[in-house]
């Protein structure tokens, strides 16, 4: 059954609206928890923040916000190990993250023991997307060290098609090949990818509904491209060719300048151009 552009319009507005009032609601909780630690009510700010976290509606901006304050809230309730422990979390979603250099010292130590915590480890987490053209889908790769996210969101389509995105969820694992129907034929795919915690927040978002990313041959040459993004069969052509290719002029290229350079004798450079 084909729906109308009108209706799909509608369907889109409808949810932008709910998604607008829940995150308005999710930024209130912040607020108030804000509001709470600057009145040294610490117990109020962590009650908040777990609130803010329950609503599931929050970006991976505002979940670094909300394990910040419950870093600080918890080191001042003098409970160092949740404090800690949310600090970790904050440094995961945000690795050149700080907190305010005028905390006392007795504040301040969680975090550095958290950033030591994160010193001593290579992964970082992080969400990267290939397209896979011979497997007709889209490669995501999840990097997760502390198991944050419970589930990925992916949504695709034909790049320049104004129609709904496909949209597909999985529980979150380290690799997954996600079938886009146009593909192999088409050239371009936008693709959406979030990868949700337990409630729903977005710890790691690449692309939105409005301004999605893209991957895949540029229509207008016909060779890969896509950004940091890898189109892995580039436009058809294996990458052994293009290194070949590029070879092979290099070494044109050298024996030309050989030539020049070696020469005793003048060129004699014709023009058809003459100075009266």
């Amino acid at each position: 059954m084909r729906i109308s552009s009108m209706a799909i319009a509608l369907l889109s507005a409808s949810s932008a609206a709910f998604t607008g009032v829940s995150s308005a609601s999710a930024q209130s909780l912040i607020a108030q928890a804000e509001e709470a630690y600057l009145n040294v009510d610490f117990e109020r700010t962590l009650e908040l923040c777990q609130e803010a976290l329950a609503s599931g509606e929050l970006s991976a901006e505002r979940v670094t916000r909300v394990y910040e304050l419950m870093g600080v809230a918890s080191a001042a309730n003098g409970d160092e190990e949740r404090s800690r422990d949310s600090y970790i979390r904050m440094l995961a979603l945000s690795p050149e993250a700080q907190v305010d250099t005028n905390l006392a010292p007795r504040l301040r130590s969680p975090f550095m023991e958290a950033r030591g915590y994160w010193a001593t480890r290579s992964e970082r987490m992080n969400v990267e997307a290939r397209l896979v053209r011979a497997q007709r889908g889209l490669r995501v790769l999840v990097t997760d060290p502390l198991g944050m996210g419970t589930e990925v969101r992916v949504l695709t389509r034909t790049a320049g098609e104004l129609v709904p995105m496909t949209e597909l969820r999985y529980n979150a694992e380290e690799s997954r090949l996600v079938e886009v129907e146009s593909l192999p034929d088409a050239d371009r795919i936008e693709y959406v990818i979030q990868l949700l915690d337990e409630h729903g927040n977005r710890l790691v978002e690449l692309g939105t509904e409005d301004e999605p990313r893209s991957v895949g041959r540029d229509v207008a040459t016909g060779v890969g491209g896509g950004g940091s993004e890898n189109d892995d069969d580039r436009g058809g052509i294996p990458v052994w060719v293009w290194a070949v290719v590029g070879g092979v002029l290099a070494a044109s290229a050298l024996t030309v300048g050989l030539y020049f350079g070696l020469r005793t004798e003048p060129v004699d450079l014709q023009s058809a151009v003459e100075f009266q």
